[in-house]
């Protein structure tokens, strides 16, 4: 008798997924009244309301435990070996059936969020290739069988699966562990005093600043009701110190949300090499689980800055396939990584990166007058501004446009100095960045075209710009001298002769 395969028959969800179910389902449907519970809170209701209220909140849980009771009856996924697919069937009203070809899968992982960590149960999210949206996810699996169908849909594109390995009753079949690599507390709180808090600062500037302006607004209404607390209101130019004691409240304020934020988002991170893949777990909200194979990999940005750079922190990027021509949908973050885990990284994703040569490209002068000018147009047009309504005081604005000039043409001057395009013989690299130090490779066989564009005012000077395409997006290099012309014929060459096989 024929062995029966892994998920060969259709099967349901585990039997927690009707509490899924419902439970998310019922939580959906209370977010969308919430204007309800604030009336009964602001209003006293009546009895009659209440009773109604009650009354229909009743009727609609017990309709929403019937839908689930239907929708997980309804919901079967079951492998065809023979053709190659994995086949979805949902939908309690209509129908749906949804068949994924192996080939056409990008990454397979999994997420948790609360309620499933608490049910004990995995989701598993299965990307495609040509989806602006995850294609397929399937809840509340058990870790066993969530372990197993990741294992074997990650096996695609007329790769043999094992038989022996794909019964009932066999083990998960991923490779054993070759290093692992996991973020503690101290490193957590490095990466997020470190990174990004600007941002943050900006949101809590904008905050504090909208409600000062409001508050002045609302003295003035009634400067003469309020006049004694009015006047304690201080001016800017008046409290130099309090409002440099506010900024630095508002930068603490701000470091502290993006603490929160990274540990909210990296908590329990743990990387770890196998045989095949890397396995990215991390999340404290959501816990995602991911995969990632060599052969997937588009485009890996390795960024740090100065603060990281002392902690021996990096963060890389990795951007799998995707139809989108952005870095966004199936960019995987893998922050607070050292030279060591870095190296790693690189060698099982790209193998050996020594190369017979390396051609470096720099942007043209050119490019650097034009970022001049996007630091002086907005000066003269708030001085003619200023000018024409008499705002600000000639002595203020001069102080602020030298700082602002001179920190923008230094900003704008180390940029530019910081762009890098580098030809090797199997890697294109990209450098950029002041602060955050940014470096973009890809491997040239990947590559899926060239785009060269010469404006007007490049033609007098041999200028093009070059935008290099990947199936994980694209990656841009401006005002570069037509010498590399040659050098593009090069990568074309490469992926033509290539016989190596990434999708």
């Amino acid at each position: 008798m024929e062995q029966t395969k892994a998920f060969e028959v259709p099967r349901r969800q585990s039997v927690a997924g009707v509490a899924l179910i419902y439970l998310t389902t019922l939580y959906r449907f209370l977010r969308g009244f919430w204007v309800l519970g604030v009336y009964f809170i602001l209003q006293t209701p009546t009895g009659p309301a209440v009773y109604y209220a009650l009354l229909g909140l009743g009727v609609t849980a017990v309709v929403i435990l019937i839908y689930s009771y239907l929708y997980y009856q309804n919901f079967l996924f079951h492998i065809d070996y023979a053709r190659e697919e994995f086949i979805l069937q949902k939908g309690v009203v209509s129908t749906e059936n949804i068949g994924v070809p192996f080939d056409k899968i990008q990454q397979v992982y999994f997420k948790r969020n609360i309620l499933e960590r608490i049910i004990n149960v995995y989701s598993v999210v299965i990307d495609t290739a040509g989806s602006k949206s995850d294609e397929v996810s399937i809840q509340a699996l058990s870790k066993e069988d969530a372990d197993l169908l990741s294992s074997i849909l990650t096996r695609v594109k007329g790769e043999n699966i094992i038989n022996d390995e794909t019964s009932e009753n066999s083990e998960s079949i991923s490779s054993p562990e070759r290093w692992t690599h996991k973020l503690d507390f101290l490193t957590l709180l490095k990466i997020g005093i470190s990174t990004n808090y600007i941002r943050g600062l900006a949101l809590v500037l904008a905050f504090f600043t909208t409600l000062y302006n409001e508050l002045n607004s609302f003295f003035q209404d009634y400067a003469e009701e309020m006049g004694e607390y009015y006047e304690r209101v201080p001016e800017p130019s008046d409290s130099v110190g309090f409002f440099f004691f506010l900024f630095v409240m508002l930068l603490l304020v701000s470091i502290l949300i993006t603490v929160l934020e990274v540990f909210i988002k990296y908590y329990g991170l743990k990387l770890t090499q196998t045989r095949d893949s890397l396995e990215l777990e991390m999340g404290l909200k959501t816990n995602t689980k991911v995969a990632v194979q060599p052969r997937r990999v588009q485009l890996m940005q390795i960024i740090t800055n100065p603060v990281q750079k002392r902690f021996n922190l990096h963060e890389i990027r990795i951007s799998l396939a995707s139809s989108e021509n952005s870095l966004g949908k199936n960019r995987i973050k893998i922050p607070g990584l050292g030279k060591e885990e870095l190296v790693k990284v690189r060698s099982f994703l790209f193998g050996d990166t020594e190369s017979l040569f390396e051609q470096r490209f720099n942007p043209h002068r050119l490019m650097l007058l034009r970022r001049f000018l996007l630091v002086i147009i907005p000066v003269a047009i708030s001085y003619m501004l200023l000018w024409w309504f008499a705002y600000m005081h000639f002595t203020w604005w001069a102080v602020i446009v030298i700082i602002y000039t001179v920190v923008g043409v230094l900003y704008q001057f180390k940029r530019f100095e910081s762009l890098k395009l580098i030809f090797t013989e199997e890697f294109l690299q990209k450098k950029q960045g002041v602060w955050n130090k940014r470096e973009e490779n890809f491997e040239i066989f990947k590559m899926q075209a060239i785009t060269v564009k010469q404006p007007l005012w490049y033609k007098r000077k041999d200028l093009i710009n070059v935008r290099f395409h990947t199936a994980g997006g694209d990656m841009t290099f401006r005002a570069v001298n037509k010498t590399i012309i040659p050098y593009l014929n090069y990568l074309l060459y490469k992926v033509e002769s290539s016989t190596k096989r990434w999708m």
